[in-house]
């Protein structure tokens, strides 16, 4: 009785190898799925320098996109609400043409006004002038409707106009920035690019940051390392526009025998399969496998379609594992050139001397009852 004990409980143990606790699938698994045509619900691709080359030369594309929003608007227009100052300058009678104006002798009246606020009908007060509409003018032209006011009560006056503040001349930016707030658009300060240096840049990773603009009632966006170096994507904003940089953190997660498992953010603009990995510690070396680190994403078909894998044209992402060779010491060299990316897992299995260690506990486990019992047995009799 005590020996057949001992051979059921063994056979169990033999029996209970493929259920050994564990945090995900074997090596040989996910390499025998992969290459099962009837039932293959991804492509296995072995990491190499030439595989590195063809992801790194399809980067990501913006899921939305900021190109061909740029504004025609003119800028630097008199609209309401600015608060405008008007300077005007009478020659005196002394002041003769042909007159040098370095002659301390010859002297000119001029009168600067206090700063007047452009109202909603689109005029300012002008002593001796009226109501003078200034809306929708140049500060130049706007000098000029004045001194068309002036006529008959001034000899010749000559009229400055300069625009203190116009929030109908600014965009509000908000969000991830250092400075949020109005920032007044110019000639030389009407890009989206000019506009977010203006308020102090990004406070979060360009890569974990995403510029949203409304426009009119109606909103695009454009990751902002996409606007840095898409000429393209750097429009010209227009009055009124709306910038806003949102935060959102890219993140891998990492399963299997590693150090530890987590979600990470990625953190830097580009972070390396080898800073993934030395981030977290690295791998286990009891227990990983490191001839099959793998990395499982969903990737663009475009980048499908440069590995060589057949990809069905109504497919928006396809599902690719990525299997790299650590034992090999170029594998080191391919990890620090492979990018991970957002929502990318990171996966190590279990060594095959790892999992034989775990049969043998059991087995020794095994053999302890089966020896408990029979001591057990022998004392009895």
């Amino acid at each position: 009785m005590v020996r057949f004990a001992l051979l059921s409980l063994a056979v169990l143990a033999l029996g209970g190898c493929a259920s050994f606790p564990d945090d995900g699938p074997a090596t040989n698994s996910v390499v025998k799925n992969a290459h099962a045509p009837s039932d293959r619900h991804y492509d296995l691709v072995k990491l190499d320098y030439r595989v590195v080359s063809e992801v790194a030369a399809h980067p990501p594309e913006p899921l939305t996109t900021l190109a061909g929003s740029s504004s025609t608007s003119r800028l630097g227009l008199i609209e309401d609400g600015d608060l405008v100052s008007v300077s005007i300058f009478q020659p005196s009678s002394e002041m003769s043409l042909g007159a040098s104006a370095s002659d301390d002798t010859k002297k000119s009246d001029d009168q600067s006004l206090p700063t007047l606020l452009v109202d909603e009908t689109g005029r300012i007060a002008i002593p001796f002038g009226g109501q003078v509409e200034v809306a929708g003018l140049t500060p130049g032209e706007a000098s000029t409707a004045i001194k068309r006011a002036l006529k008959g009560r001034f000899i010749n006056p000559q009229v400055l106009v300069s625009v203190q503040a116009s929030p109908a001349n600014s965009v509000t930016v908000l969000g991830e920035v250092k400075n949020s707030g109005l920032i007044r658009l110019s000639a030389n300060n009407d890009t989206l690019i000019n506009v977010i240096a203006s308020a102090g840049g990004a406070t979060r990773p360009n890569g974990d940051v995403v510029v949203a603009i409304t426009r009119a009632g109606r909103t695009t966006s454009a990751p902002l390392t996409i606007v840095l170096s898409d000429p393209a994507q750097n429009i010209r904003l227009a009055p009124r526009d709306e910038v806003q940089l949102v935060y959102h953190p890219r993140k891998f997660s990492t399963f299997g025998a590693l150090t530890k498992d987590a979600q990470t953010p990625i953190e830097d603009d580009t972070l390396s399969l080898a800073g993934a990995l030395s981030r977290l510690g690295g791998l286990d070396s009891n227990n990983a496998n490191p001839s099959a680190v793998m990395v499982f994403r969903f990737e663009r078909p475009e980048v499908a379609q440069a590995l060589g894998l057949n990809v069905a044209s109504s497919a928006v992402r396809v599902p690719v594992v990525y299997l790299l060779d650590l034992r090999a010491p170029a594998g080191f060299f391919v990890a620090q050139k492979f990018e991970v990316q957002s929502d990318d897992i990171i996966y190590v299995p279990h060594a095959d001397l790892a999992e034989a260690r775990k049969f043998f506990e059991v087995v020794n486990e095994v053999s302890s009852v089966g020896y408990d019992i029979a001591v057990t047995n022998t004392l009895v009799k």
